[in-house]
This record gives structure tokens, C-alpha cells and sequence, in this order.
């Protein structure tokens, strides 16, 4: 092989080693405001509230089903031929009646935290959810134009 040849070739190799690295340093470091974790800026509990929030989560995940397997069962209600108004308002009523359950057992649960916090680490920590959940409620997020 001539050196010219040779020459291509490394400029093309160090052309797509650099296109494979930017790529990957890109998608490492871009991140959106739902993710979560050291790099991307989220701030992690104290170290004592750790364990409380492991158990928080088991439990909010029974609800979470609960709420689920309500709403599941209220929405299939809606798909039946014959429409029973009574059947379909009282799994309505069940489903209303666990998510509150559910929300009012976070709720409590996030004031048992923030008890073990200090201020700085509560302002910390609950100001990165409120940012959250607020930019998940915009319109239009996520769609394309």
C-alpha cells in the first residue's frame, strides 16, 4: 500500500473513532429533566432517609397496583356492550377512593422524611421533584413539529 492509501485510511478511522466518541459523550451528558441520579444534577436523600424511602416505595407500589387493577377494572366496565351505569359509577368510586388512599399515604410518608431532613437537604430535595413534575406538565412537551 502506497502512503497515501494508508494516510486515507487514518483520517477515516480517526473520523469515525471521533464520531463514535462524540456520539457517546453526547448521549452521556444530554439529559432530560426526568432523569435522575449523580450526573445529571439530582440531588440524593440523606443517607438516613434511604432506607425509609426503599420501604416508602415497596408500599406505594401495592398501592399503586390497587389504584391500577381499579381503574383497569373501571375502564373495562366502559368497554362492555351493555352499558350498567350503577356497576360503571361504583368502580368509578373505587378507583377515585384508592388513588386518594395512595396519594395521601405519599403524602404522610413525604412528611416522615421531611422530618429526618435538614432544611437544607428538604430544599434540596423536594425543590428538584417540584421542577420535575412541573416541566412534565408542559404543553407540547415531547411532541414534534
Amino acid at each position: 500500500m502506497s502512503k497515501k492509501t494508508i494516510f486515507i485510511l487514518l483520517i477515516v478511522s480517526l473520523a469515525f473513532n471521533l464520531a463514535f466518541l462524540g456520539t457517546f459523550l453526547y448521549h452521556r451528558m444530554n439529559f432530560g429533566p426526568g432523569m435522575s441520579g449523580p450526573i445529571h444534577g439530582r440531588s440524593k436523600l440523606p443517607i438516613q432517609c434511604r432506607e425509609d424511602f426503599r420501604k416508602l416505595r415497596k408500599e406505594m407500589g401495592e398501592k399503586h397496583r390497587e389504584y391500577f387493577i381499579a381503574r383497569r377494572q373501571f375502564i373495562l366496565s366502559l368497554l362492555e356492550e351493555d352499558l350498567n351505569e350503577e356497576e360503571v359509577l361504583k368502580r368509578l368510586e373505587n378507583a377515585i377512593e384508592k388513588q386518594t388512599i395512595k396519594e395521601k399515604e405519599i403524602g404522610l410518608s413525604f412528611i416522615q422524611l421531611r422530618k429526618e431532613m435538614t432544611a437544607e437537604e428538604a430544599k434540596k430535595f423536594f425543590r428538584r421533584d417540584l421542577e420535575t413534575k412541573e416541566n412534565q406538565l408542559e404543553p407540547g412537551r415531547g411532541r414534534k413539529k
